[in-house]
Formats: structure tokens, sequence, C-alpha cells
């Protein structure tokens, strides 16, 4: 969330010292100070929601609209009346027509768009700003806050102001989001949450549900807790824990010391996020929204692969990408045009190693043009039909063509993100005896191999050129 910040503070034209560095310290207070003044708010250097809201990090403020009576709106009145323009009325706690044209006359003498409406910018020049309200993480959401939320946070099909809101913080965030800070919450926005969604580890389903919400910045993030801490908030990420297969000594016993940690550790490191065996926000939100069933057992040991139907349950001799890199299960999560994902997006930086993880021969090869899906990909088959389908490459690997005879290990390509993607990743595919595709994750999470970053040297003997 700082780096969101932080990339948000730069984008508005402020430096930030030492750039996007995930760290709020005395440079991004201080630049946060100077957008504050820039825009003509208070330079507290905190963010408070209005500050949020012009960063595109929150939702916009509730300001008085049209057909609105109370004191909101007479105190809007009056603002207006000490600001010398004439309120046909007074100060009566009614918005009208009256009130509309009070407002286009300070608009247009400040220079500001005269539309007659209480945007963010003239409640900022009237100095009527809401008070922002203190968090309250302890208290748990009523079902009026629930609803409240449901009601601001953007779904599918929407268009406006939330909609601008969010696809600001996944700009912010690093995503891409076709056609930009549109309003419309189409296909470009699915996809760009789903992106995002599987480059933090939460399942990509394009949906703004709340751990995305909370992650981009966009809702009030959930307490967790710490070291020390007991109760039952600690007891249910030890069932969830638990639930994935990670060993905590003593079990669910409600009390957060080292075994627990040490259980979050495990899980931060299958997830290939940084072990500190603390509940930041993404590895809490992460976890309590990971299925059971979807971690291997902190045991040390080689995990079991898991079956996968109409194939053997070890069908890859070796990891397919070059590490650092991270996944997650996203088999048959829907995709633009109806389609559901056919593979497992293994996330890693442009330039990463792509290996041949069987013995075989490449049958086809794709090119990166406009409207491809895959972008530069290949197909590698076996002997017994069996084939894999890499896609999104940056470029293909030396010699690598229709007919080339590859070796497990040798390296086909190299991560990218061509063809309809907008994060370096790659897409892996298997279809046993040449059928339908079946779920890589299980096969690829019994060998994961996110944490060698060693590129792989085959030996001569062990790779040929194309015939």
């Amino acid at each position: 969330m700082v780096r969101s910040l932080q990339k948000a503070l730069i984008a508005a034209g402020v430096n930030v010292p030492g750039g996007a560095d995930g760290i709020f310290g005395r440079g991004t207070q201080g630049a946060v100070r100077t957008f504050q003044e820039s825009v003509g708010l208070p330079a507290t250097g905190e963010v408070d929601e209005i500050t949020g809201h012009l960063l595109g990090l929150a939702p916009a403020p509730t300001l008085p609209t049209l057909g609105q009576r109370g004191d909101a709106v007479r105190s809007l009145q009056q603002a207006l009346i000490d600001a010398g323009v004439n309120v046909r009325g007074g100060a009566d706690g009614i918005f009208g027509n009256a009130t509309a044209a009070a407002i286009k006359t300070f608009q247009t003498a400040r220079k500001l768009s005269s539309t007659g409406v209480v945007d963010v910018r003239t409640a900022i020049a009237l100095r009527i700003l809401p008070v922002t309200k203190s968090s309250t993480p302890s208290t748990p959401p009523t079902s009026t806050t629930s609803e409240a939320k449901a009601r601001t946070l953007a779904k599918v099909g929407d268009r406006g102001e939330k909609v601008v809101v969010l696809q600001k913080a996944l700009i912010a965030a690093g995503v891409n989001v076709r056609g930009g800070a549109d309003g419309i919450f189409g296909n470009a926005t699915t996809s760009a949450l789903r992106t995002y969604q599987e480059t933090v580890g939460l399942a990509a389903n394009g949906r703004l549900d709340d751990p995305t919400a909370q992650l981009l910045g966009l809702v009030e993030a959930p307490e967790r807790p710490r070291r020390g801490d007991s109760g039952d908030s600690v007891r249910s990420v030890q069932k969830k824990l638990i639930d994935l297969g990670f060993r905590i000594a003593g079990g669910a016993d409600g009390d957060f010391g080292s075994a627990t940690s040490r259980a979050i550790s495990a899980f931060q490191r299958e997830r290939g996020f940084e072990e500190t065996g603390k509940l930041d926000l993404r590895t809490y939100g992460v976890l309590m929204a990971s299925k059971s069933g979807s971690a291997t057992t902190d045991t040390g040991s080689t995990p079991t692969p898991t079956p996968v139907a109409d194939g053997p349950a070890t069908p890859v001799a070796i990891f397919p990408t070059q590490g650092p890199c991270w996944f997650t299960d996203t088999w048959h999560a829907p995709r633009s045009g109806g389609r559901v994902h056919q593979g497992v997006d293994i996330i890693a930086a442009t330039g990463r190693a792509v290996y041949a993880v069987a013995d075989g021969t490449i049958t086809r090869v794709f090119f990166d043009r406009p409207g491809s899906l895959g972008g530069n990909a290949v197909r590698l088959t076996a002997a017994d039909g069996t084939y894999f389908h890499y896609a999104h490459f940056s470029k293909f690997g030396e010699g690598i063509e229709v007919g080339s005879k590859v070796k497990v290990g040798q390296v086909i390509g190299y991560v990218g993100s061509t063809g309809s993607s907008s994060t370096p990743h790659l897409h892996f595919e298997y279809h046993p005896k040449g059928g339908a595709a079946v779920n890589p994750y299980p096969i690829v999470k019994a060998i994961n191999g996110c944490q060698n970053t060693e590129l792989l040297t085959p030996s001569a003997s062990e790779t040929s050129s194309a015939d």
C-alpha cells in the first residue's frame, strides 16, 4: 500500500526521495505534504480520505448534492455566502436550483469546472471538507457497514467515479489498464484486476472482492493478529494454516508464538513472499482467502504430488521456469469472451529462462501479432503424444523452431508478456496423450522450483539443435 501511494505521488509529479521503496518514512511524509499543499489541502503529511481520493487511492467523499436537505447543505450555502456569492433564499438547508447557480458562480470565479456540482476541488476551495473519521478496525462490521461497502466497491458494468478510483489504484500498483482510468468497468478493467490478483497471490476472479479491495487500499484493512496476541483472531489464523497443511506445534491454541510464526513463514515461503513470520496485509489477505488443500505441508520433505486425472502423477521432470517466481491455482478462472483459464500462470521477470519439462519435439510455434492471445508461444510434444503449451515468451530459445528436438532442461524461450498479457509470466498448459487440457497446478506445485534462481546448464549430450 505504501508503494502504491508512492507511485501515485510520483505520477502526480511529486518527488519521493528513494522512489517507490514501500517504506513510509520522512521522505514520503514530506512528499504527501507537498502534494497536499499543491491541491490546497492542509499539509499534514497524513493520507486522509481526501488526499487518498485525489491520488486515486480512495473513494470519493460524500458531499451535498442537488435535492438534498439538512445541515450539510446549510454549511455549503453559508460557505458560499462567506465567499461573497449570493445564494437566493439564503442558508435555508435546501439544495435547489438557486444553490446550484451559486456554486456555478463560485466555480467560474475560482476557474474551476463550472458544473453546479460540489466536487472535491470545489469543496476544498470552499473549505467544507468532511471530517475524516478515525479507523476502528477492532469493531466488527455491522450489516449496515457491509451494505455500505458493497455499494462503494465497483463491479462489472458500473461506470463513474468509483470505477475511476479502482482503475487509478490498479495503475498506481503498476498494472496496465487498457483505456486508462475511463470510469468504465468492462473487460479491460476485469483483465487488469485478474493480473493484479495473480501478482499478489489472490484467486484471479476479476472481481473487486474484499481481499483485493483491501490490498489496493480501497477499503479499511482488517485488524491482524501480532506475535504475543491471543484469542479467537489468532485461533482463526492457526486453523486456516492447519487446514492448508502447515504444522503448528500445539495446534490452534489461540496463542501467537514462535510456532505460529514458523507456520506463517512456511506459508510465505510456499507463496514466494518475503519470509517474515508476520501477518502483513498481503500475507493475511492471501492466507484467509486460500482454499484448503492448496498448499504443501511444512514437514521439510518433498511433498507428494497430487494425482492428476488422465495422466501420471509426475508427467514433468523439472519446473518450467527459472526463479524467482510464484504461482497459484487459477484453473478455469473466467477469461474474456466467455473463455476459462486452461493452464497455470507462473509470474516471473521478463527474460527468465523457460525450460523443456520433458524430452520431445517442438510441434507448433506461434508468433506475437495484433489480436494474439498467447503471443510468442510453442508446443512441446512428448513421445506418447502428451504436449505442453507455453505462451507469452519475450523471445524464443536459440534454434527453437518447428521440428526442433529438445531435452529436459533445455532453454526453449524466455518469460515475457507478449499477446494478451499485462504482466510478465509464463502460461503453461498440460494435455495428456494429446487430449483436453488438465489442470497443471498440482504437477508444477509438486516440484515447485521458484526458489531456483540459477540458470540450468544441461550437458551437451542432453541437448540437440533443430533438425
